[in-house]
């Protein structure tokens, strides 16, 4: 079991201000640490994480002036992590979809692999919240992204997922441009391509309790494009 001590939880935000007071302080009771990349918030969400008395000691902020997108937060938040002391680096979402009950099944599978995926669509997984038509869209989308890039993984557009710094290495990331769930599906695709070892434990995703929703018909788009792109880079 590897020590919470060593592990950040990297979580980007944009007007999270209702829940990122709550986030922080259910983090740093189990002794984990936080790595917030916030996109400009005009809400004041950094201006709450920089008033934590934790600040820059097990909770630290990267401020961007705007919205930059996904993809682009974890990216900048992955190299501040292979440059940091801890050993494993964990997505997580600050609004409270990603339970902490689950994070724990995350940290306990941390040793055994080289990345682990919070999977909605293995045994005892699933989501709360969705109305039988998101539910039917998301598994079917799964389904259809696992034939296309001819995958063993489950649950390729989530964004519950560990990694440890030999994975991040391997996959490359920096040379990912894609959000969203574009963004989940390409580190994914490099990860198996690398021939990293990859596990799946079930979550069970709940809809976020406050705020609203960040995805858009943008970033669907662009998933549905980039797993052409990952198909035709396959058969190559």
């Amino acid at each position: 079991m590897i020590d919470n001590n060593n592990i950040l939880i990297i979580s980007p935000t944009y007007n999270e201000i209702q829940n990122i007071e709550l986030f922080i302080n259910s983090v740093l009771e189990l002794n984990l640490n936080l790595l917030i990349i916030d996109d400009g918030s005009p809400d004041g969400t950094a201006q709450i994480v920089k008033k934590s008395k934790k600040y820059n000691k097990k909770l630290f902020l990267i401020e961007r002036s705007h919205k930059m997108g996904l993809g682009s937060a974890y990216r900048e938040g992955f190299s501040w992590f292979l440059n940091s002391e801890y050993s494993h680096c964990v997505e997580m979402d600050v609004d409270f979809s990603h339970t902490f009950e689950d994070l724990k099944k995350i940290l306990s599978k941390l040793s055994f692999g080289d990345m682990v995926i919070g999977s909605r669509y293995i045994k005892g997984g699933g989501s709360k919240g969705w109305d039988r038509r998101r539910k039917a869209l998301s598994k079917y989308a799964n389904l259809f992204s696992r034939s296309i890039l001819n995958s063993d993984l489950n649950d390729l557009t989530s964004g519950f997922r560990s990694f440890n710094k030999h994975a991040l290495t391997e996959i490359e990331f920096n040379s990912i441009t894609t959000n969203g769930y574009g963004f989940q599906i390409e580190m994914a695709f490099n990860a198996e391509k690398a021939g990293l070892t990859i596990l799946e434990v079930p979550i069970t995703f709940e809809e976020r309790r406050l705020g609203q929703s960040k995805m858009n018909l943008q970033i669907t788009f662009e998933a549905v494009m980039l797993l052409f792109k990952l198909f035709i880079k396959r058969k190559k």
